[in-house]
């Protein structure tokens, strides 16, 4: 039975990761519908392991009458290879869904994602308010010793008013990335705070052999599997078509009696369809054809995988590179370049200018390494679905009913 509508009071106030993409995986309207589709696909196989009924006639002439009944008897195996295609259109469906519950999955963890680094930032620019609200303090007072000028005071408050416009906008963005997660489950009030970190952890050494990532990705992709599904359906229902070229015999049974009772016989007869004109021929060939086809197809989603699994572990090698270089040569600059230009300008060997070009470099670099942050997850969450090793991909929606 499909999961309930959730409503915000239902829902956590701050979750992590795996925790939203459970969430997801049941409160989403499209992951939620997809069990009734399932099930739609269920009915179609008793439908297509039914028999068709019988057909009961009656007549009366002037001096009888006739009561009879007629069954068609699907003698060359009709209704097992109807029932096997409705079983493999049920297993094709099912791979496509879990195709697009991971796409939507993967959305949902890219705005999670997204959620999580404007978070940071806007605690980055927080922090930042606060360092320029303490260096605000010492320029008012080398004011008012003599040290320095109104205009240092001015310009501190320009750059005051400008850091406020950018924390109001983080803040709006923030804002804006929860509403996005509440979104995917339709609960437009929900307000979630994401817990978590956007740092890679250490990569195993097999990670980085293509050859050995591809034989892993290959039986676990949902989008391969769903194009070899549907090669295997084009291919019974070639079978099918065949089958249903041969004509299915129609056995009767008539009861005739006269009008006073004065005699009475039976009728037992045989008709069946002679297939001189319609052979079925259209109908097989576009078999042969989609069949055909869903080959192409899965051959070309082959190399598309191949090629994407290729181009992920580029880029997550190269984006935890740039990551690595900026937390050794840059992050750990950050804090000392504060210092030194507070330190600097106190000692009267710089100017306002220098000291609040130094606190917005260091902002900027901040906001610019979190950027990288982000850059570097989503790199390794593309090679996580390439290779079919997401969270909760073991458990899409159509697999854990």
């Amino acid at each position: 039975m499909a999961a309930t509508q959730a409503s915000a009071s239902q829902l956590p106030g701050s979750l992590a990761l795996a925790e939203y993409l459970s969430l997801v995986r049941t409160h989403h309207p499209t992951l939620r519908a997809m069990q009734l589709r399932q099930r739609m696909e269920q009915a179609d196989v008793k439908t297509a392991s039914t028999w068709a009924n019988p057909s009961l006639h009656y007549s009366s002439k002037f001096d009888e009458r006739e009561l009879g009944i007629e069954q068609p008897l699907p003698i060359f195996g009709q209704i097992g290879m109807r029932t096997e295609a409705a079983r493999l259109a049920a297993a094709s469906g099912a791979a496509e869904r879990a195709a697009q519950a991971q796409e939507i999955l993967g959305q949902a963890a890219q705005r999670f994602a997204q959620l999580l680094v404007e978070q940071q930032k806007l605690a980055a620019r927080q922090q930042a308010m606060a360092h320029l609200e303490q260096a605000a303090k010492v320029v008012q007072g080398q004011i008012e010793l003599g040290a320095r000028s109104r205009y240092d005071g001015a310009r501190m408050e320009l750059q005051r008013a400008q850091f406020q416009v950018q924390l109001e906008q983080q803040q709006a963005q923030t804002q804006a990335a929860r509403a996005a997660l509440a979104e995917l489950l339709a609960v437009p009030s929900w307000s979630p705070q994401a817990v978590g970190s956007l740092l890679p952890a250490q990569a195993a050494a097999q990670e980085s052999n293509l050859e050995a990532l591809w034989l892993q990705a290959q039986p676990r992709l949902p989008a391969l599997q769903a194009a070899h599904a549907r090669v295997v359906q084009a291919e019974q229902f070639t079978r099918q078509q065949a089958r249903e070229a041969l004509p299915t015999p129609t056995v009767g049974v008539t009861r005739v009696r006269g009008r006073q009772d004065s005699y009475g016989y039976n009728q037992v007869g045989v008709s069946i369809e002679l297939p001189l004109f319609d052979r079925k021929q259209g109908a097989i060939e576009r078999a042969q054809l989609e069949y055909t086809q869903a080959l192409l197809e899965e051959d070309t989603a082959q190399q598309l995988a191949r090629q994407q699994l290729q181009q992920a572990l580029n880029q997550r090698d190269l984006l935890r590179r740039a990551l690595r270089n900026f937390e050794s040569r840059g992050l750990s600059q950050l804090a000392p370049l504060r210092q030194m230009a507070q330190d600097s300008y106190r000692l009267g060997q710089s100017s306002i200018l220098e000291w609040l070009d130094a606190m917005e470099s260091v902002s900027t670099h901040e906001q610019e390494y979190l950027d990288l942050t982000l850059q570097a997850w989503q790199a390794q969450w593309a090679l996580d679905a390439a290779r079919g090793q997401l969270p909760l991909a073991d458990c899409l929606p159509a697999a854990c009913l």
